[in-house]
Parts: structure tokens; C-alpha cells; sequence
């Protein structure tokens, strides 16, 4: 790396760690902030990849590719990972949202279909509603200004206006495959601006 090049990677980071400090804490290497709005702690995916380089050459570690929209008002947001298996048919994702969310994270696989939603406003005020974190589609939304206003991280593939279909055929707690990278039930999602990583670590308590 030429020297022009180095200084601006040092000074990048610099401002990277006054804006961290400012929002936030670091520890054991690894920057925590904290979001007042949703009162919890999040960890930054940049931070977690940079301490945790072995994990991601063993494959531990893994980064979903950057395919997905922001929607929610969290926009950073971790947790245990809830699988459910569908396409274009949400009766499922229901069934997993009607439960404790205990801090959990859903993610949706549907097969990446674009031709309709599969989790709008009412199915957003209802994760919320019982404690789950977050919400991960490989797919479609819809009611994007209702579920931009409920206190959770949402991810989508796309917005789309048409409701999904309602035969209840799909599978729950089943590792699934979404945006190139494989996902198991039980694993932990870290999702913030930067993108969404998958582990069987828990980073907070390690």
C-alpha cells in the first residue's frame, strides 16, 4: 500500500473511532454503540469482522451479500436467529411472529421472489409488539411507511404491494440459504448500515 493511500486509511479510521466514542463504547477491540431510541446495544458488523479475521476464514464468520433495503426504525440490530422457509406465502412467518421474540431475529427465506410481500405494517407492529429485534426477508415488503415507523430492523430484497398467498405450505427452524450464504436456526444476525453478518458466536459475551 503506497503512502497516500496509507494516510487516508489511517485518517478514515481516526474519524471512524471519534464517531464511534461519541456514540458509544469499545470493548475487548470491538465498538458497542448504543441506540437510545430502541434502549439496546449493537455491534458494529466493521469492528466485528476486523478482531474476528479468523472466524471468517473458517467460515464462522459469515457476510450476507449487500443485497438488501434498510426499512425500520432500528437500523442496527443483533440477535438469535429464527429460520422459517417459505415462497410467496406468509402463514408461517405469522405463526413465528405471534410468539416471544425474546430479543430474536427472523429470517425469512422465501426464495427471493419479487412477486409479492410477505411481511407489511400489521405483521411489523406485531414483531414489535412481542420483543422480536429484527427481521430479515429474502424477499418482499409492503406498507414501507407503517413499518417505518415501528421500533424494529427490517431487511428486504424489495417493497412490493401485493399481499402473499395464505395455503400455510413452508418449513420453520430449517437452515436455509439466503444472499449467497448459508444460514442455520439458533445462529446469531448482527445488521447494521454497513451490512448483515452471521455466526455461531454470540460477540457480546465472548
Amino acid at each position: 500500500m503506497d503512502k497516500t493511500r496509507l494516510k487516508s486509511v489511517v485518517r478514515h479510521r481516526q474519524l471512524r473511532a471519534s464517531r464511534m466514542r461519541s456514540s458509544g463504547y469499545v470493548t475487548r477491540g470491538i465498538h458497542i454503540w448504543v441506540s437510545h431510541k430502541c434502549n439496546m446495544a449493537c455491534l458494529a458488523t466493521a469492528e466485528i469482522c476486523d478482531t474476528n479475521a479468523r472466524h471468517v476464514e473458517s467460515g464462522d464468520l459469515r457476510v450476507l451479500q449487500p443485497v438488501f433495503q434498510i426499512y425500520g426504525q432500528r437500523r442496527a440490530f443483533w440477535g438469535p436467529i429464527v429460520t422459517v422457509k417459505v415462497f410467496e406465502d406468509n402463514v408461517l412467518v405469522r405463526e413465528v411472529l405471534e410468539t416471544k421474540g425474546e430479543g430474536r431475529v427472523v429470517v425469512i427465506d422465501g426464495g427471493g421472489s419479487l412477486r409479492c410481500a410477505l411481511v407489511g405494517g400489521n405483521l411489523g407492529q406485531l414483531a414489535h409488539s412481542m420483543g422480536w429485534n429484527g427481521i430479515v426477508v429474502n424477499g418482499c415488503i409492503r406498507d414501507v411507511d407503517e413499518i417505518n415507523g415501528c421500533d424494529i430492523g427490517v431487511r428486504a430484497l424489495a417493497s412490493h404491494p401485493l399481499k402473499s398467498n395464505k395455503k400455510g405450505t413452508g418449513d420453520k427452524h430449517v437452515s436455509v440459504y439466503v444472499a449467497g450464504t448459508l444460514i442455520r436456526d439458533g445462529e446469531w444476525l448482527y445488521a447494521d448500515d454497513d451490512g448483515i453478518l452471521v455466526s455461531k458466536f454470540d460477540y457480546l459475551s465472548l
